[in-house]
């Protein structure tokens, strides 16, 4: 199928017309609020011409039945179709009646292969390879591979507690104010775990995630010399929220001042104008780099995953539950709830006691 535009009901002919001149598209589905309801094509055009219609009408007084098919119907299922009805063109909707796309039978000869392009993708680095998701569909690892993430990323948190608690402990007992006794204790772990996101092979998983989103919001082919061109740093990433949530709570609960009022006022001003730049700093010589190839192809292929899985889908829509579940921020947590359980079962089996989390 190949994309077309599409006109609301209550859209002028006038309109309609202006579209059929600037676009390449023989027929304008006519939607109401996001449903198919119809479609207007020329010949529609001309018998209003004809019976001299008013161009301020409303398109939905011309428009006659669409003929349609599903988004995951074969080739020859359209073939049939076209034979039977005796029709060349088919406009393709989703089960919600959503377009996505018009068909006819030249689209049916071999060509390159050109899928629908979500509008937004989002996705996740894994030790295992790249997730993404539109919401409504998946494609890369499993959301298995993605607790994994939260079992590692808590883990290096705990070695990062455990490797700075004697220079905490020393900090502790210094002469220094007890602000930066405070900021030195929380900030040290968080800083060493920077540094373990950056050693290890995660960043350029990251790294890929980001070069392939890029590729696919800005419709470019999924081959590696474009892939490889892409940024590393993505506006949507979730390292830009910790980021600011980190710099607010650190301004805010740290008393470098004593009224707390005078802290949250900084830490809210100071975290609305930085967290985007700093965070695509943090991205940038941080949380990502450049992915090896083998990283790379595992971008492309959740990529490719994921354009065949939404091309071929029920509903380009979803549910705020399943666009929750598919976003992966369940699983991290769940991941990250496991280590911490595993830990805790280790410590009170053996009766150990880890520095820094006793």
């Amino acid at each position: 199928m190949r994309p077309t535009r599409v006109v609301a009901a209550e859209d002028s002919i006038e309109r309609a017309v202006t579209i059929f001149r600037h676009s390449n598209s023989p027929v304008l589905p006519v939607v109401a609020d996001e449903e198919l309801v119809g479609m207007v094509n020329e010949q529609c055009l001309a018998r209003a011409l004809a019976c001299e219609a008013d161009l301020k009408a409303a398109v939905s007084t011309i428009m006659v039945a669409p003929a349609t098919i599903s988004p995951y119907s074969s080739g020859s299922d359209a073939f049939r179709t076209f034979s039977d009805q005796q029709i060349d063109l088919l406009i393709v909707a989703d089960d919600l009646q959503r377009v996505r796309g018009i068909i006819s039978p030249v689209d049916l000869f071999p060509k390159k292969k050109d899928l629908p392009r979500p509008p937004m993708v989002g996705g996740m680095a894994t030790p295992f390879g790249v997730y993404l998701t539109t919401g409504s569909v998946r494609g890369g690892v499993s959301l298995f591979a993605v607790m994994a993430t939260g079992a590692l990323m808590f883990s290096m948190l705990v070695i990062a507690v455990v490797i700075t608690d004697p220079l905490t402990v020393k900090v502790d007992h210094s002469h220094l104010p007890e602000y930066l006794k405070l900021a030195i204790g929380q900030l040290t772990p968080y800083l060493l775990f920077l540094v373990f996101m950056r050693l290890i092979p995660l960043s350029g998983t990251h790294g890929a995630e980001h070069m392939v989103v890029h590729a696919l919001e800005r419709e470019e082919d999924l081959i590696p010399e474009i892939v490889a061109r892409m940024p590393r740093v993505h506006p949507r990433c979730g390292t830009n929220l910790a980021v600011g949530i980190s710099m607010f709570l650190t301004i805010a609960l740290i008393p470098w001042v004593n009224d707390i009022s005078i802290r949250v006022f900084v830490g809210v001003i100071l975290s609305l104008f930085s967290w985007r730049p700093l965070g695509s700093f943090v991205q940038q010589f941080i949380t990502t780099k450049k992915p090896s190839p083998r990283q790379l192809r595992s971008g492309i292929k959740a990529g490719n995953e994921l354009l065949d899985r939404f091309a071929t889908a029920h509903s380009s829509t979803a549910s705020v539950p399943m666009r929750l579940w598919n976003s992966g921020l369940i699983h991290v947590i769940a991941g990250s709830t496991l280590a911490y359980l595993a830990v805790e079962g280790i410590t009170s089996l053996f009766h150990l006691t880890i520095p820094g989390l006793s």
